[in-house]
């Protein structure tokens, strides 16, 4: 959306929302002319200036603001005297057992006046207490989860089956959801994201609308060995690893790389090759793909027996976990890995500067975008994420079950706000953030706790925006949780120029058979795909002369059945 269409667009739409009758029960969504008055209110707010002073962070390609700018609903509400209840993961930390002791909880209730009691499922047992809670037939009114893979049959199975309600009735300009609707006008790829196949709302969605908050996981290297071992060229393509690896290794290096797992190594390697791990759209025809039946699978296994028969990679990779891969980085034994920007890159930094007599004085790490073919290639299929967050059980609906939804809906929308996107991400303004030329930034009490909490416990304490939840997470945070400027610098080394998002599955959902045929044949699959991958790199099994074999069975076990439905589900999506 181009700045200087914004107050048009407003207007169009508020005109557009006179014309409006109403919709539900007037005592229960704000009038006509309350609305008008706020909006009225959000357009002073919202002028030129005001724009340009938002961070650059919050805005997408030609401007598109891609936060929260409206409030619409009014609050706090008048006191109901009704309890919500809200089923939602959250796990104990030093600041509180449960999320109804921590200051986002509280603060979210006082500024709705709408009162809640949050319910937690035991931590390691959410999926297994998921499914107890819905075969109960007992529901709490909200529920906190992921719809479009993690129930079967998806958001529409839920509907039929009695477990949502559909929001169509509440996401509108005069709505109990209202700021959601502004939200999703301001961005029409989420609006489609967030939608069944049948066009219908169905959740408060978690989004991660920012691309530093998508991308958060790559490659990384010890910069002092690197710079030791004498090698000065670029980090660009397989090749350039390949020689940096050598130069290690004749430095001295042990182990020149390490990886978590096979699928971190797919990781790092699949975008040179153009392929991802399991199903993936194909950057050149948009259809779906799964990787390890592609040809160019088959070539960077070979790659990867090479890089492990010259003592370049890890050959124990097998056995290494993400605790192992610390350590031989920190250790010296190892100088190139992939891993997260914060639990990985971060820890590692944190750990040696706080026993800098235990580590090399020289300690480096730095970090590089994905490796491409040749030198000038795009990253097609390294890293990123979806907008709308699917791998999170983190978006909300109302349940059948609850007696107001309207209620439900105004509470849950608060967070949609403007007001509320700041408060769910950080905390209560003046306490946990302070706006700084217009950029909410973190206080002392959270970058340096009194009560001696990590900076990490601090914001999970007050907000949420390093967790997840049915809210719109602010970009700015994450460049405050990563403390450290090599952490800062990897989100952009895996983010700038990355064009991964384009062979992402979008937020697909599978029919009920569909998702029932498909979580069958995906468990055998994904068994038999892991027993011959791991023969592979061990070369327990020659991958040129094993590959039609492999092939075959797989075709035998059904693969072309999964890419079918699967592709299926993506001609729906694309037809939304």
């Amino acid at each position: 959306m181009k700045k200087k269409t914004i107050s048009i667009l407003m207007s169009a739409l508020l005109t557009m929302a006179a014309m409006i009758t109403g919709c539900g029960n007037t005592d229960n969504v704000e009038t006509k002319e309350t609305i008008e008055t706020q909006n009225e209110q959000t357009s002073e707010a919202m002028t030129e200036p005001a724009y340009e002073l938002l961070d650059s962070l919050n805005k997408k390609e030609g401007d598109e603001l891609t936060i929260p700018r409206s409030n619409y609903v009014s609050y706090p509400m008048e006191d109901t005297g009704e309890t919500l209840t809200v089923w939602m993961e959250y796990w104990a930390s030093d600041a509180a057992a449960s999320a109804n002791e921590t200051l986002w909880a509280k603060n979210w209730q006082e500024m709705t006046g709408i009162k809640v009691e949050f319910i937690q499922p035991t931590e390691g047992s959410s999926s297994e207490e998921f499914s107890t809670m819905i075969a109960s037939g007992s529901l709490p009114d909200i529920i906190v989860w992921e719809w479009t893979n993690n129930y079967t049959g998806g958001p529409a199975a839920a509907e039929a089956e009695g477990v949502l309600t559909i929001l169509d009735d509440y996401v509108q300009p005069y709505g109990a959801a209202a700021d959601l609707w502004q939200y999703l006008q301001d961005n029409p790829t989420v609006d489609r994201e967030v939608k069944n196949d049948d066009g219908h709302y169905y959740c408060f969605p978690f989004i991660r609308g920012n691309t530093y908050l998508q991308c958060t996981t790559g490659p990384m290297y010890r910069a002092d060995l690197l710079e030791k071992a004498g090698y000065t060229g670029k980090l660009e393509t397989l090749d350039d690893w390949e020689a940096a690896l050598t130069a290690l290794k004749e430095y001295g290096v042990e182990k020149p790389m390490v990886v978590q797992s096979l699928e971190y190594l797919m990781r790092f390697m699949g975008s040179a090759y153009g392929i991802r791990a399991g199903m993936y759209v194909d950057d050149q025809t948009g259809e779906i793909k799964n990787g390890y039946t592609q040809e160019a699978y088959k070539e960077l296994m070979k790659r990867a027996n090479e890089w492990v028969d010259k003592g370049l990679l890890d050959a124990e990779l097998l056995t290494c976990d993400k605790k192992t891969a610390m350590s031989y980085i920190m250790n010296d034994q190892a100088a190139v890995t992939v891993g997260a920007g914060g639990s990985f890159l971060g820890s590692m930094i944190k750990s040696v500067a706080a026993d800098p007599q235990a580590y090399n004085p020289d300690f480096k790490m730095a970090t590089a975008s994905f490796p491409v073919m040749n030198s000038g290639d795009t990253v097609m299929y390294g890293g990123g994420s979806y907008d709308y967050a699917t791998t999170s059980n983190a978006s909300a609906v109302i349940t059948a079950d609850c007696k107001n939804p309207e209620l439900a809906a105004k509470f849950l929308n608060y967070c949609y706000s403007q007001s509320g996107h700041y408060m769910i991400n950080y905390g209560k303004e003046g306490e946990a953030y302070t706006m700084v030329d217009g950029i909410p930034t973190y206080t002392d009490e959270i970058m340096h706790n009194p009560n001696g909490w990590s900076v990490s416990t601090a914001m999970t304490y007050n907000g949420l925006a390093n967790g997840m939840g049915p809210f719109v997470q602010d970009a700015n945070y994450i460049f405050q949780y990563y403390e450290t400027e090599e952490q800062k610098q990897a989100l952009h080394d895996w983010a700038d120029g990355n064009e991964s998002q384009q062979t992402l599955i979008p937020p697909i959902t599978l029919k009920e058979d569909e998702s029932k045929q498909y979580s069958v044949l995906s468990t055998q699959m994904n068994t038999f795909i892991s027993e011959y991958s791991a023969k592979f790199y061990t070369q327990v099994l020659d991958v040129d002369t094993e590959w039609d074999n492999y092939i075959k069975q797989l075709n035998d076990m059904g693969m072309n059945d999964m890419i079918g439905i699967y592709q299926s589900a993506l001609d729906r999506y694309n037809e939304r």
